[in-house]
């Protein structure tokens, strides 16, 4: 097994992963990718690590098993600079106080380290909250800076041996199954392998028959938008926060990232349009949290992200398709560690880990 030839397709924060333990598992890897590692989809993601509201159970033991995957690994993997465990707020409406009254109750019955705040507590957990209100707090979760994450596993896959082409000589044109896997690239390069795992995001059914949202049409839900603000006056938040408006976390370089769930955008969404939404942000983070009085947009980007059409994580060989291992999951951050550790086991052993059988291509044959 440990001559074994595996192509990757894909450097995002999952492709990466599996790259990494593949490559550290003895097999001969070649990693590919039509940009630089981690500029696609990971570049801006939340990048949030939680198992809050995912259904069901066996989903969310998956996640909850994917948050413990990145607290072992960060220690030999240089975790001081990507790995952020801060724990995470959420302030709740009084509408939406119920739903997480009953959240919390259900996580905390699965084990899950959660409890309900009061706003003095909040306040204690956040002192950045303007207006603390009822919530709740998530011990265990926080984000990673995917950017050095994906250096750092990039890195450690090249230690191992990886080949890593990117650009138009890790730009696939094509993926031919079979006995011996062929993958040919956009500079006519043809790879044969013993393995082909694709996980190239929103991109895989170019390669792979797999049911993803739509992403290109209008009015698609894949696009999420994010905005850059900054500068953060110190000290600024140190958590994750979620208001019923806003999501926000520490970014590197004194900014914040933040997201909305009523931003409705798309690839088609005009300009003007997407700036007023940076500025909607911008203003709701300035009602949220202090420090960001002199803050401006730095940046803001509509991010296509992939999203399988019932919800859950596509990971497993294709049916019928020998050679051909597919991975793509819109909880890539929460889940690279440890799906790339399931995969691995998977494609040295023959034996798919139990925790994968849920999540097979084959439930849409």
């Amino acid at each position: 097994m440990s001559s074994r030839r595996c192509v990757v397709i894909g450097a995002g924060i999952l492709g990466a992963s599996v790259a990494a333990r593949l490559a550290s598992a003895g097999m001969q890897v070649t990693l590919l990718d039509r940009d630089q590692p981690g500029r696609a989809t990971s570049r801006w993601s939340f990048a949030w690590l939680n198992s809050n509201d995912k259904a069901p159970r066996h989903y969310h033991d998956l996640n909850h098993a994917g948050i413990r995957a990145w607290a072992e690994l960060a220690p030999g993997l240089g975790g001081d600079a990507w790995y952020r465990p801060a724990g995470h707020v959420e302030l709740a409406s009084a509408e939406g106080t119920p739903e997480l009254t009953a959240r919390v109750g259900r996580l905390t019955e699965w084990g899950y380290p959660a409890r309900l705040v009061d706003p003095a507590e909040a306040a204690r957990l956040e002192p950045s909250l303007r207006v603390p209100a009822p919530g709740a707090f998530f011990l265990k979760e926080g984000y990673l800076l995917t950017e050095p994450l994906i250096a750092c596993l990039v890195a450690q896959a090249r230690r191992h041996g990886a080949e890593i082409r990117t650009g138009e000589p890790g730009r696939v044109t094509g993926l031919e199954p079979g006995a011996v896997p062929r993958v040919r690239t956009a500079t006519g390069v043809v790879l044969e392998a013993d393995e082909v795992v694709c996980c190239s995001g929103r991109w895989t059914p170019e390669l792979a028959p797999i049911p993803l949202v739509p992403w290109r049409i209008p009015g698609s839900t894949a696009p999420g938008f994010v905005a850059r603000i900054g500068p953060v006056t110190p000290p600024g938040p140190v958590r994750l926060v979620h208001t019923p408006e806003l999501a926000l976390r520490p970014h590197p370089g004194g900014l914040l990232h933040l997201e909305a769930p009523d931003a409705a955008v798309d690839l088609h969404t005009p300009e003007p349009e997407l700036d007023r939404w940076a500025g909607e942000l911008l203003r709701r983070a300035q009602r949220t949290v202090h420090g960001l009085d002199r803050a401006r947009v730095v940046d803001r980007k509509v991010c296509p992200r992939p999203m399988p059409t019932d919800g859950q994580s596509i990971v497993g060989r294709l049916p019928g398709t020998p050679g051909v291992y597919v991975a793509v999951t819109h909880s890539g951050v929460t889940l690279a560690a440890h799906l790339s550790r399931l995969i691995t086991e998977d494609l040295t052993t023959g034996t798919p880990p139990a925790p994968l059988a849920p999540y097979t291509p084959s439930r849409f044959t």
